[in-house]
């Protein structure tokens, strides 16, 4: 008998902390399962701006136009020409709206906004670059490269709504890891 008292003291104590036990978690247990929500679906979110240089050519003048292909961001755009040392560049630019800067690039001064109507593109006003070739005798005149570069950075706007470019952020794709 005093076996039975001995352990039923000891089951009747067990029980007694396991309910206790049990108490005390089942609040933060509930707890978890009324505030779980769950959500689905997704944006897309454009980071950066796109856009597509056209060239045509007449009269050894390349006549440059950039497009804003981006659907929501506005943005700034830069071209730069590459020629070799036998060539020279001479920059038109009818409309007033480009400016060369000291690094060499020539900057479209306006904004250039989004074109979220593919059928209206917005577009820049072209900058004509007019091609002389001074080759010495002997030389072809007809193997020469003029390579046209550009470049466009979302335009940033601030508190007041002024657009500014920032030429130094570099945006990268996925996968892609910064050099460190």
């Amino acid at each position: 008998m005093k076996r039975i008292e001995k352990y039923g003291k000891l089951i009747a104590m067990s029980a007694a902390a396991l309910g206790m036990t049990a108490a005390l978690t089942i609040e933060s247990s509930l707890a978890y399962f009324t505030t779980y929500v769950s959500a689905g679906g997704g944006q897309i979110v454009n980071l950066g701006a796109q856009t597509t240089i056209h060239e045509t050519l007449s009269d050894m003048t390349k006549h440059i136009v950039i497009k804003n292909a981006s659907l929501v961001n506005d943005c700034f755009v830069r071209v730069k020409v590459f020629c070799g040392a036998d060539v020279e560049i001479t920059y038109t630019d009818e409309s007033g709206k480009w400016r060369e800067g000291a690094d060499g690039y020539w900057y479209y001064e306006p904004v250039l906004p989004a074109s979220p109507d593919p059928s209206d593109p917005s577009l820049t006003t072209p900058l004509n670059a007019k091609v002389t070739v001074h080759i010495p005798e002997g030389e072809s005149k007809d193997d020469f490269n003029v390579v046209v570069i550009q470049e466009c950075t979302p335009a940033v706007y601030d508190e007041n709504g002024n657009p500014s470019a920032d030429w130094t952020t570099v945006y990268q794709g996925m996968g892609e890891e910064a050099d460190e």
